[in-house]
């Protein structure tokens, strides 16, 4: 098959009926965190929390998926209906917000916050068994991934630009109306993916279970866990920051949709040059490495022009991370460990953000924005990890399956 057939039969898959029904649950699902992440932390201050308090509520689903994502994984991948699973979840998620707007205070709300997460936290990594699933046989099956996945970084920067508009016009409370919605939204798209569509079963890309590496299985997790951590203080107080410094919610909310911005460039042109196992790798050493540089030039405070400059590595700090991950685990895992494999990896970063946030809200009032000094260490322990890996690649290559052959 020639590129230009390949790559025309990958668009095709990427925007047909399967596609479609794959993007538009990306879509809300990211829509959804993109709520949450920057401005969740402000409802949580407008209810009179102190900063240990948002550090504390904002680690506690962190350290619940530790548990909640193995678990699920497993039954998913046991059960081989990973669709079921992962729309019984979404639901769960629309049910247990809409009790957010009856917490009031820091115990109910940390509760609540625990119930959601117990289904929320698995969301992403079945969502990406599913897609990953249907794409198995697909030619470029990382450029197919990429342009469904972007649709979730769409939605992201959408959800970003409304909730700092509503902030300028609305109370603090329009953020629990957004995840609300979105998270219901998330699950009527969930319930329209439980149907396969023909000719595409939920298949795994890994059918030989001897190729499975445990040590570069278990260094891809750590170092890439690492790393997505690392945007801890960022995530849990970065927007407090700067609205302490006085930047407006349009413009926080603007900041926040530009490095997503640079997130779905990357989803659509980086299939194009990841090809197996060890460029996979390699994309994860130089993502790393950014990581440093970015929590690096974060902890001297910069202005505004400098952090459009600074948001644009977002695409590479994390898109990048989360792209080369997901394939590089899809290699090194066994056939029927996928959804499980996925979920280790969200688990692992979870639980390491977990730490670092609730370190991040010890350390903010007296250390400020040099907390993302603390970030740089975990980058650079990511980095080591996942420059392992790379080598252990090139020492020992693991064989493609047929259908991601360029």
């Amino acid at each position: 098959m020639s590129r230009l057939s390949a790559d025309t039969g990958t668009a095709a898959l990427a925007t047909g009926a399967a596609g479609g029904r794959l993007s538009f649950l990306y879509a809300f699902l990211f829509f959804e965190l993109g709520v949450n992440l920057p401005f969740f932390p402000l409802w949580l201050q407008s209810q009179s929390l102190g900063s240990d308090a948002i550090g504390i509520i904002l680690a506690a689903p962190l350290l619940t998926r530790i548990v909640a994502n193995p678990i699920v994984g497993a039954l998913a991948d046991r059960s081989g209906r990973i669709s079921l699973a992962l729309a019984i979840c979404a639901i769960m998620v629309a049910a247990g917000t809409g009790l957010l707007a009856l917490a009031a205070s820091f115990w109910t709300i940390l509760a609540v916050v625990v119930a959601i997460a117990l289904a929320q936290g698995p969301l992403i990594a079945l969502a990406d068994a599913v897609t990953l699933g249907r794409l198995a046989e697909t030619p470029r099956s990382e450029l197919a991934y990429g342009r469904i996945r972007l649709w979730g970084s769409i939605g992201f920067a959408v959800a970003n630009l409304a909730a700092g508009w509503a902030l300028e016009w609305f109370s603090a409370s329009s953020v629990i109306a957004l995840l609300l919605v979105s998270a219901t939204l998330t699950a009527i798209a969930a319930v329209g993916c439980m149907g396969s569509a023909p000719g595409s079963p939920e298949r795994m890309p890994r059918e030989d279970e001897g190729l499975m590496r445990p040590l570069l299985l278990a260094g891809t997790i750590a170092g890439a866990a690492l790393v997505q951590a690392s945007h801890a203080a960022f995530y849990g107080f970065g927007t407090l920051h700067w609205q302490a410094l006085g930047i407006s919610g349009a413009t926080m909310g603007g900041l926040w949709a530009l490095g997503v911005l640079s997130e779905i460039v990357l989803f659509a042109f980086l299939g194009y040059r990841m090809r197996g196992p060890a460029s996979a790798a390699g994309l994860l050493v130089v993502a790393a490495a950014i990581a440093m540089l970015r929590w690096s030039c974060m902890s001297q405070d910069p202005g505004v022009a400098a952090l459009v400059l600074l948001q644009l590595t977002h695409g590479m700090t994390f898109g990048a991370v989360h792209l080369g991950s997901i394939f590089l685990l899809a290699r090194l895992a066994p056939g029927g460990m996928q959804a499980r494999a996925q979920a280790w990896l969200a688990g692992g970063w979870a639980g390491v953000m977990a730490v670092l946030t609730t370190l991040s809200g010890r350390l903010y009032e007296s250390w400020g924005e040099q907390i993302y000094l603390v970030m740089v260490v975990a980058a650079a322990a990511g980095l080591l990890l996942l420059s392992a890996v790379a080598l252990g690649l090139r020492s020992a290559p693991v064989q493609q399956p047929a259908g991601s052959a360029p």
